[in-house]
């Protein structure tokens, strides 16, 4: 994959708090795999305004193949562990178009996540 794809995550779960520890713990081991498994991770904090806290969201950086298919699988072996998670996943196509892709625990192992396999097929394709 002669690009790289970065793709911004926010995970969701309509059971916990976004500060309950049970969603923490949750969410501590899909970085924990997409670390292991995919490469590279990193945690990007957005104030909110009006607040004292900040949106959390999740960088991959996906440079080839095989680090894409394995973070594909990890996030869809993921949502399908509990039909309360779900995923936001915002990523630049190879046209500079901003996409946003959303995945559940129910449409998991549809083709909820084709924009995203294709935006990276693009990216795979580029001189």
């Amino acid at each position: 994959m002669p690009g790289k794809l970065e793709i911004a995550l926010v995970a969701h779960n309509d059971r916990y708090d976004d500060d309950d520890p049970r969603w923490h713990a949750q969410t501590a081991a899909l970085v924990h795999d997409l670390r292991a498994e995919a490469g590279s991770v990193r945690l990007d904090r957005t104030p909110v305004p009006g607040t004292k806290g900040a949106a959390d969201q999740l960088i991959l950086s996906l440079g080839s193949a095989g680090a894409f298919s394995v973070a594909v699988q990890l996030l869809g072996t993921w949502l399908k562990r509990d039909r309360h998670r779900s995923v936001e996943l915002t990523f630049t196509d190879a046209a500079g178009n901003r996409r946003t892709v959303r995945a559940s625990a129910e449409n998991a192992g549809t083709d909820s996540l084709a924009p995203l396999i294709e935006a990276a097929s693009e990216l795979a394709r580029e001189p």
